[in-house]
């Protein structure tokens, strides 16, 4: 009988993460802002030669997703490459997150509501290599380093910024990193406070960003990315709910190393908010791909109110996190809402 509701639950999990895979494809095909320049990447891909393409490439110009673009999608079409992508790779995501967290709904819903339409339904190579970091988090706990740095490595062949996340095996092995961490965290919102540019700071002395930051700095989007200053008040959602998860899971994170890795990595993620808040392109790119962490954190807070009988407390979480998911549906596919 418990073979059969394992079984069960199995099948169900996976039409759940097939559901929101299509979902995510139908909403990446229509209305997404970000599919054209997809298909322009192919159609560039599929005039040059394997030869050109192979000795043009190295570690920094992402090979593993584009060769697979180049291969499959020139085998079955590029859409259907790219929904049999998604759903494959979704369903991973979310099932090395379920067994993370010990929550397989609950870890769907926290990330649909946080990351599904901004990454699966845009940001697809963003999607796709976290679909590599989050098995990495879930090796890197169960003490399996190689294969852990193996997927972090794979993932920045799909899309570079997760070389970001080389950064939880030196605050997994040195604790006190994560004091530094936290440190910096308190004071980071003086950075905003104080107008002083870190970006700027940075290029001038190394350089460092320049050539991406071209594609960003002449375009609409960089122009008009924080017109409505939303972009502060989204650093202050995520500041005060992290002293909520440092608050409420103070008894778990204190003795075990893996969460205050995932801790240090939500801080990073809105110091690096703070530190270039004068350029939001950069810093929101950044500090939303470190917030991922904050899926199986949410997960675990939801789970600590209810061990604690608190209803109250679990109602207002999935409440706020119901709303933060429409928003961000509204944000980014207004042409669906409003015609």
């Amino acid at each position: 009988m418990n073979i059969k509701c394992s079984v069960s639950e199995q099948w169900t999990n996976y039409l759940v993460f097939i559901g929101l895979g299509f979902i995510a494809i139908t909403l990446c095909h229509t209305p997404s802002k970000d599919w054209t320049g997809y298909i322009n990447w192919f159609n560039r891909d599929t005039i040059l030669s394997w030869q050109v393409m192979w000795t043009s490439s190295s570690f920094f110009t992402e090979r593993l997703y584009f060769f697979s673009e180049k291969f499959f999608g020139e085998l079955i079409g590029f859409p259907l490459f790219i929904a049999l992508t998604t759903l494959v790779l979704l369903t991973v995501k979310l099932n090395y997150l379920g067994k993370m967290v010990g929550h397989i709904g609950l870890a769907c819903f926290f990330y649909s509501c946080l990351y599904l339409f901004l990454f699966e339904s845009t940001a697809l190579r963003v999607a796709y290599a976290t679909a590599l970091v989050i098995p990495a988090f879930y090796y890197l706990r169960e003490q399996r380093y190689g294969l852990s740095v193996l997927l972090i490595l794979l993932a920045t062949q799909i899309h570079l910024t997760t070389i970001l996340f080389l950064l939880i095996y030196p605050l997994y092995f040195i604790r006190r990193l994560n004091v530094v961490v936290f440190c910096v965290f308190l004071i980071a919102p003086m950075v905003v406070v104080s107008h002083f540019s870190v970006f700027d700071s940075l290029v001038s002395i190394t350089n460092l960003f320049t050539v991406k930051y071209q594609n960003y700095n002449f375009s609409a989007y960089m122009d008009h990315s924080n017109t409505t200053g939303l972009y502060f008040y989204f650093i202050g959602f995520f500041y005060l709910l992290i002293f909520a998860l440092l608050y409420f899971l103070r008894d778990s994170w204190l003795n075990d190393p893996f969460k205050q890795t995932l801790l240090s990595l939500a801080m990073l993620a809105v110091i690096l908010m703070c530190f270039f808040h004068d350029h939001v392109a950069v810093g929101a790119r950044l500090g939303e791909l470190l917030l991922i962490s904050l899926v199986p954190l949410l997960s675990w807070l939801y789970l600590y109110f209810k061990d604690q009988g608190n209803k109250w407390a679990r109602y207002g979480l999935l409440m706020m996190f119901s709303g933060y998911g429409m928003a961000r549906f509204i944000y980014l596919f207004p042409s669906l809402i409003f015609h």
